[in-house]
């Protein structure tokens, strides 16, 4: 049987499994600084718990937050979240929650896993390809595979794609054991 990856779907049932790899080469930035970037990054281990996320997303927002200071950004001058999304409950639950907590609700986010599925280890490096590709062609990606978003997640959530100036994205990537990270990628 088929099982769709759904992120924020009310009828979400975990996640399906992709395959991938990833691989970015960072360069200093030189005098010409106006291409596409690095600009922040954040980390933090919450130790909740070795396969569910701290369920009001402590650790996921302190990574958020990390990585808004590190880029020297105040969480409005980001476009758009690329969240982790694993179509789980728990951790659907606690991502909306963190987000929530730093962005409000007025940011747009969606769930690109929908697209790859959950390529495990190459997850993160492959959400940030993605999200560099929103910032140099100006889209916001929809959120593939969720029909009904559950009412209890109040983030807000993009289900359509659409075309849309990006300069710069948040890019959520959590691990087994409350490893959490965050990186803002974009243009200065």
């Amino acid at each position: 049987v088929y099982k769709r990856q759904a992120p924020w779907d009310r009828n979400r049932n975990g996640i399906s499994i992709g395959e991938g790899a990833a691989f970015a080469l960072l360069e200093p930035a030189g005098d010409e600084a106006s291409g596409l970037a690095l600009l922040g990054y954040g980390e933090s281990s919450d130790a909740h718990h070795m396969t569910a996320p701290h369920p009001e997303g402590l650790g996921a927002a302190l990574a958020m937050r990390a990585a808004l200071a590190s880029a020297a950004l105040a969480p409005d001058e980001i476009d758009y979240v690329n969240l982790h999304g694993t179509a789980t409950p728990a951790n659907d639950q606690s991502e909306d929650l963190a987000v929530t907590e730093v962005f409000d609700n007025r940011i747009p986010v969606s769930g690109t896993k929908g697209w790859t599925g959950h390529t495990l280890g190459a997850s993160g490096a492959v959400e940030a390809a993605l999200s560099l590709l929103c910032v140099e062609h100006g889209l916001l990606p929809g959120t593939l595979n969720t029909l009904t978003p559950d009412p209890a997640l109040s983030a807000n959530l993009v289900r359509m794609s659409e075309q849309r100036p990006i300069r710069r994205v948040l890019s959520n990537s959590f691990g087994f054991a409350g490893s959490n990270c965050a990186l803002v990628l974009g243009r200065r």
